[in-house]
């Protein structure tokens, strides 16, 4: 594949692939399908292909929203698809929220699992994300209040008992 530097579209399909590595060299490729292999995650393997406009990985092994924020760097990156009648879905399309999150932090994205994306479900997805942002902060520093009172009144007990341990040894 690095001699084709000039390729546009490439489909590798119903492959034992099993990483998106390789394809450096086709800084011209506008359209990438790899559907229906074993890829588990996209790093930054596809961060050369800066003309990508198309890209379709239904039915592979992607389980994180990590790869989702290696995509954003895709600033060409228009139609993405996790998940395709034809081929299936990844793990990643069931996790809760994943259409807010890849709408929220791919902007550029037109269509999202073979779906067209308005302006509409733009903002919504950027209000939800916010306010899940904000509620799961919100969560975590009271979660991390509810440890520290915790473990001051386990150690205040611990002070307590030990002394009077030491009342009673004396």
């Amino acid at each position: 594949l690095s001699t084709l530097t000039g390729l546009e579209l490439l489909w590798l399909n119903d492959n034992s692939i099993r990483r998106a590595d390789g394809l450096e060299s086709l800084t011209n490729l506008r359209v990438l399908w790899l559907c229906r292999n074993r890829v588990t995650e996209i790093g930054p393997a596809l961060m050369h292909n800066q003309r990508l406009e198309e890209l379709n990985l239904a039915h592979n092994r992607i389980s994180s929203f990590r790869d989702i924020l290696n995509l954003a760097r895709l600033g060409s990156l228009k139609s993405l698809s996790f998940s395709d009648p034809h081929f299936g879905d990844n793990p990643i399309c069931k996790l809760c929220n994943y259409q807010t999150y890849v709408t929220y932090h791919l902007t550029q994205l037109a269509s999202l699992d073979m779906e067209h994306i308005s302006d509409d479900a733009k903002r919504l997805a950027r209000a939800i994300y916010l306010k899940k942002k904000m509620y799961y902060n919100m969560r975590i520093k009271t979660l991390k209040r509810n440890t520290s009172n915790v473990i001051r009144k386990a150690t205040e007990a611990r002070q307590t008992k030990v002394s009077q341990i030491t009342l009673n040894l004396n």
